[in-house]
């Protein structure tokens, strides 16, 4: 038995209610970029790397998910900063959790990599709870040795996304990482509108590019609007457009194959669905663009609610009629 169980739908990736001043200011940002962006050549196949919460007592879904669905690679969360130390968003620390360690060593043993994710709605990455480089950087360090991984990514959230001396922080550790660590790769996940990114978002790519360092995947979090009924494929796909038109506003050699897509499967907490129907036309468009990663929140919740379809959003289900794992075989093929 787990230590915790869930507590909330999305534990740890989840986002507030957008403000409206933040949704104008990213539609401005994008009004500016759109007119001569036009779709990035595909790029040839991408990853598909679905979250997993380790500690919200589903994560049998994952070996089901690797073994039997076609699932090669994984994101596990959250690490979480803690001073200038690091735990698993249940406590336990980095490197020696009882639980979460052997359940990525059984991952990796049953042929998938893992991407260790830092942050999340209830915590944030190292780099925004210490201000020691030193610390942070040799934080980060823990994680690529204890795990074996070869990719990072941090889920920047809430106020944490204003944070931009943070956001260098963790920038410069990447920059120190990469040079010690050839060919590592990190991602960065933000809140995001169906217009773009929030000005603080844009903010973090600015962050990077001011310290030197070009973040391999933007990861936008295409969910929980806020916005009303719509079509939630569509608002993804225009999310991602929006964004790249961001991107490129910063550094113009980003692409689709730097852009990375996490839905919420199912029911999200502003009410409204990801259906299926919904994850095949993205990762029909995502595939046809060249986008580099696509993901979902979460394996955990790739099955439906026990009683019927919900109708409501649950950590551990996801409020839609539907076999187990249906969105991974949905995504699958990305």
């Amino acid at each position: 038995m787990r230590r915790r169980p869930p507590t909330s739908t999305r534990h740890p990736i989840t986002r507030p209610k957008a403000a409206a001043g933040l949704a104008a200011a990213a539609i401005a940002v994008v009004a500016a970029a759109t007119a001569t962006t036009t779709p990035a050549a595909a790029a040839g196949a991408g990853t598909f790397a679905p979250y997993t919460d380790m500690s919200n007592s589903q994560e049998s879904q994952l070996d089901t998910a690797i073994t039997q669905h076609g699932v090669k690679t994984f994101t596990a969360g959250f690490v979480i900063g803690s001073g200038c130390n690091q735990i698993w968003g249940d406590t336990e620390p980095v490197g020696s959790d009882p639980y979460t360690d052997p359940e990525i060593s059984k991952a990796k043993s049953e042929g998938a990599s893992v991407i260790v994710s830092s942050g999340g709605a209830a915590g944030e990455p190292l780099a925004w709870t210490c201000t020691d480089q030193s610390a942070i950087d040799s934080g980060y360090q823990k994680i690529i040795n204890a795990y074996g991984t070869t990719s990072l990514d941090f889920d920047v959230e809430g106020a944490a996304v204003a944070d931009t001396a943070a956001a260098t922080r963790n920038f410069t550790a990447m920059k120190d990482l990469q040079a010690a660590n050839p060919g590592l790769t990190f991602s960065v996940t933000l809140p995001v509108l169906p217009s773009g990114l929030t000005s603080d978002g844009v903010n973090i790519l600015k962050a990077a590019k001011d310290a030197g360092v070009k973040i391999d995947t933007v990861n936008i979090m295409t969910m929980d609007y806020y916005q009303g009924s719509q079509d939630m494929g569509q608002a993804a796909i225009q999310a991602a457009q929006s964004t790249l038109a961001q991107m490129q506003s910063v550094d113009s050699s980003y692409s689709y194959a730097n852009l990375g897509i996490t839905p919420m499967v199912g029911v999200n907490d502003d009410g409204s669905t990801f259906t299926l129907d919904n994850a095949s036309a993205v990762e029909s468009w995502a595939a046809s663009n060249g986008v580099g990663r696509l993901s979902f929140w979460s394996v955990n919740r790739d099955q439906a609610c026990s009683g019927g379809s919900g109708g409501a959003a649950s950590p551990t289900c996801s409020g839609v009629s539907q076999n187990p794992l249906a969105f991974t075989d949905a995504f699958a093929g990305f």
